[in-house]
């Protein structure tokens, strides 16, 4: 054990005595429900904040809020929604779970799902769902979408190395995993393995990972869930404020600096503006014992909004930048066969590395613009029209070991313009019966840009897709019903060349898709949610044309122009059950997928100029995904919490009776939590935890296929500690991690330079942070 290490564990000893000492009963829970005074609708999306704890948490899709680890008091909740009268609520001497319903008198106009400035829908579906808000994701600023997301049961990542990752829902990644990125489809070169998500992680307020098969409400590329990124509502009076986060981490000696200032526009009545910006570096990443060479990291990322409200129209403006340059592990690039065998063999590159900020190739260079433009109209009896547009330019450039000077010219350099339209018109009828209508309209232009001195992995492609559908909702006081309807039609057009020989064609796709859910509230403390999704997905253009080498992920990929749209049915099933000092949740799925599209490693190797190379082959089968998921908590004395988090699947392919390859093994998480509320001076919301994290062996894959056996099991200890300091209306926070602390040499299934190295060893990273 190390001194840093000493370092950290005597701090952690020594706050505890003290936070135990100033600790009061802190295992209460204040539960409510939101709902509108006249049609006794639920307000979802509604803002409740807690003003003695300065917490503010949001009503989801039915209204239902909750404030959880709440000591013995007096406190007041403040409920807000545009167009509503603010609601004041006192809830004397808490001693037991409260849990109430509150309504709201209309302001004068009807406005529905609404924050604060700009509309907002709020999220309505009966699919098991879960989001992280600000509380937990001030826990994991710094890192990215990926590994945040890892929070939530039933999603991991796929990664590249120690620099990428994306994530994965029940299996799901890629193109069939839909990220909205404040109310617009993310659209860039998803398709690849090692393409990371364009999203600056700081820039939410909260994010929801849907794990059903939502392809009714956005599309067919939600065939296995939906990620939704939303930054937190503008002000309306609050004047000028902001927030200012740094994050240092030892491992890759990373710093991340971002800050956002905001306020309304006192001129002109209604007007709001929001401007953020982040900035990130880090150098080579480290294993347990060795340094991975050039896998260091840039990034400048920056976003401005601008919403104006008036009346019954609200006007909103987005635009976002994001741009990143970062290395991939050199030594997955290897010269020859011999060297490729040697180095699966070794586990691990010949030599220990040594640390450097600088990134020289393999890298990749990629630049998202993403502009929005929304109108919401109110009409009359609460119903409600929205009209957006959204724009993003994808410019993705991939640098490889190459020949003379040409590793300064990119090997693949591609440029994505896309075009969206949505409209969305939401009535309410009599008896609590709610409808929603829509279009979805898209339009992409992906070109190659010339000059790069080599053959494309995949072809220029044009692609359109006009999609509409219906959703009817009944709302009642013990269960929700729900049915939705979609017909899509999409058409590919590709053309590229291999040496002088002129590849691609046209290809038209139209299906349908369907859901039925329900929500049952059979009991006070119990509840049961239950959902059936028909979806499909068409073949991308990488799946149809791919034939080449994939220099992000090194490796060659070979497409199948003749494949099929896939089309799924997954029904998955939610009981949830919270009483006093326990909380359980526990989602149960089957996913069958006809025609069913993935990367088969063939177990060949192919040898050039530029190195050794794997081989994998798009394929097509009927495949079978059964998993579970659960999340469990029991608070214990002296504000101590035990949670349990965890997730099972099994993957089959039901033609040949294999294991899929690059399924998540099963995982399970042991966390112990210490809260406190420490009135004693300024400082509140002291806490400390540890988690034991174990990932098993993944035993269930093709033998014949794979390059290496899969990785053991391995368990990792990963602790924290923060507070938060107040002064008047500011507040201080500070968080101390350390992820890996015993610094255990591991590798990880999902990640595909397994075969040539370890994943990351011991990372610490203080967290600062600055609200006023």
């Amino acid at each position: 054990m190390n001194l840093l290490t000493k370092r950290f564990l005597l701090f952690a000893i020594l706050l505890f005595p003290y936070a135990l000492f100033a600790q009061r009963t802190c295992d209460l829970t204040i539960r409510g429900r939101v709902l509108d005074a006249d049609t006794d609708l639920p307000l979802a999306g509604s803002s409740i904040h807690l003003i003695e704890k300065n917490l503010t948490t949001q009503a989801d899709g039915h209204g239902f809020f909750s404030f959880q680890s709440i000591c013995t008091g007096n406190y007041t909740i403040e409920i807000t929604n545009l167009g509503f009268e603010k609601a004041t609520h006192t809830i004397e001497a808490v001693k037991s779970e409260k849990v109430q319903n509150y309504h709201m008198e209309h302001e004068g106009v009807v406005l529905h799902d609404v924050n604060v400035v700009g509309h907002q829908p709020a999220l309505r579906t009966t699919a098991a769902n879960t989001s992280l808000r600000q509380e937990e994701l001030n826990k994991s600023k710094g890192e990215v979408l990926a590994e945040i997301l890892q929070e939530i049961p039933g999603v991991t990542m796929m990664q590249t190395g120690a620099t990428i990752a994306k994530p994965v829902i029940h299996g799901m990644h890629s193109n069939r995993v839909l990220m909205v990125n404040n109310g617009i489809k993310q659209e860039g070169q998803q398709w690849g393995t090692e393409h990371a998500p364009e999203i600056d992680p700081f820039i939410a307020s909260e994010i929801t990972v849907i794990k059903g098969a939502e392809s009714v409400k956005y599309g067919a590329e939600a065939i296995g869930g939906v990620i939704l990124v939303e930054p937190s509502p503008l002000p309306i009076n609050g004047g000028l404020g902001g927030r200012v986060d740094l994050v240092g981490s030892s491992n890759g000696r990373v710093g991340s600096a971002s800050a956002m200032l905001e306020s309304d526009f006192k001129p002109l009545q209604g007007l709001s503006w929001r401007v953020q910006g982040t900035l990130k570096k880090g150098g080579n990443l480290q294993a347990a014992d060795y340094y991975l060479n050039n896998t260091g990291i840039r990034e400048t990322n920056y976003s401005a909004a601008l919403s104006y409200r008036k009346s019954q129209i609200h006007i909103d403006a987005y635009y976002s930048h994001f741009n990143t340059d970062l290395g991939i592990f050199e030594g997955a690039h290897i010269g020859s066969i011999e060297d490729l065998n040697a180095a699966i063999e070794n586990g691990r590159p010949f030599t220990d590395g040594e640390f450097s900020y600088d990134i020289d190739v393999p890298r990749q260079s990629v630049i998202h613009d993403l502009v929005k433009l929304k109108l919401h109209k109110d009409l009359s009896k609460g119903t409600q029209l929205d009209i957006q547009y959204g724009f993003q330019r994808n410019a993705r450039q991939e640098y490889d070991i190459r020949r003379g000077d040409r590793s300064s010219i990119p090997a693949l350099d591609l440029v994505l313009n896309s075009h969206s339209l949505d409209v969305s018109y939401d009535r309410i009828n009599a008896n609590s019966l709610r409808s929603l209508f829509g279009l979805n309209a898209t339009a992409i232009v992906s070109n190659n840009t010339p000059g790069t001195l080599a053959t494309p992995i995949i072809p220029n492609y044009d692609s359109y897709g006009l999609g509409v559908f219906v959703v009817e909702r009944l709302v009642r006081e013990k269960y929700d019903l729900e049915a939705g309807l979609r017909y899509d039609y999409k058409t590919l057009d590709a053309a590229g060349y291999r040496g002088d020989e002129l590849y691609g064609g046209q290809h038209e796709f139209h299906n349908v898709s369907g859901s039925l859910g329900a929500l049952w509230r059979f009991h006070a403390d119990w509840n049961l949610r239950s959902n059936l999704g028909l979806s499909w997905r068409p073949p991308t253009v990488n799946e149809l044309y791919s034939d080449g080498l994939h220099h992000g992920s090194a490796s060659i990929e070979v497409g199948d122009a003749d494949l099929k749209s896939e089309q799924g049915y997954k029904w998955i099933n939610t009981v949830s059950y919270a009483k006093n000092k326990l909380r359980i949740e526990l989602n149960g799925y089957a996913h069958y997928l006809n025609n069913y599209i993935y990367l088969s490693p063939t177990g060949e190797v192919v040898e050039s100029l530029r190195g050794a190379f794997p081989v994998f082959h798009y394929e097509q089968t009927n495949a079978l995904f059964i998993g579970a998921d659960i999340t469990a908590s029991y608070q214990l004395p002296y504000g101590l919490q035990y949670s349990l988090k965890g997730s099972y699947l099994n993957a089959d392919d039901l033609e040949t009776d294999e294991d899929l390859p690059m399924t998540p093994s099963n995982r399970l998480d042991n966390k112990l939590l210490y809260t406190s509320s420490i009135n004693q001076g300024r400082f509140s919301d002291f806490f400390i935890e540890a988690q034991l994290q174990t990932v098993f062996k993944q035993n269930k894959y093709n033998k014949q296929s794979d390059f290496a056996e899969p990785p053991p099991t391995y368990n990792l200890i990963n602790v924290g500690a923060g507070t938060q300091l107040k002064l008047n209306d500011q507040s201080f926070g500070i968080h101390l991690s350390a992820n890996n602390l015993f610094n255990i040499a591991y590798k990880e299934y999902m990640n595909r330079f397994r075969y040539y190295s370890h994943d990351l060893g011991r990372n610490i990273s203080l967290r600062l942070s600055y609200n006023f």
